[in-house]
C-alpha cells in the first residue's frame, strides 16, 4: 500500500509542474505548488514533514495519531492549522506527505 501511494505521489509530482488553484470545502482558495525542487528527495521531504509535524504541530497541542484520519480528511485539517503552526505551503505539503506515508 505504501509503495502504491509513494508511486502515485511521485507520478503526480512529475506530471504537475505548474501551480494550480484549489478550492477547499469552505471555499477558501489556496495556491498549491506541486512542482518539487530536484534538490530534495522524497525521503528528505518525509523526514522534514515528520520534524515539522512533531515540532510545529506538537508545539501547541497533543499530536493526533496520523492514522486517526484518512489522507483526504487530513487536507482540510492541515489547511485550517497551517497558519496557526506558521507553516509555508511547501512545509504543509511536507507534513501531508509524511502523514500519508505512515
Amino acid at each position: 500500500m505504501k509503495k502504491t501511494i509513494l508511486s502515485a505521489l511521485v507520478i503526480f509530482i512529475l506530471v504537475s509542474c505548474k501551480s494550480k488553484k484549489v478550492v477547499t470545502e469552505n471555499k477558501t482558495e489556496i495556491e498549491v505548488t506541486s512542482a518539487v525542487s530536484s534538490e530534495i528527495s522524497m525521503a528528505d521531504m518525509i523526514a522534514q514533514g515528520e520534524t515539522l509535524y512533531t515540532n510545529k504541530c506538537g508545539n501547541c497541542h497533543a499530536l493526533p495519531k496520523v492514522k486517526e484520519h484518512s489522507p483526504e480528511n487530513w487536507k482540510p485539517i492541515l489547511l485550517r492549522m497551517q497558519k496557526e503552526a506558521g507553516l509555508s505551503d511547501k512545509e504543509r505539503e511536507y507534513v501531508y506527505n509524511y502523514i500519508v506515508m505512515q
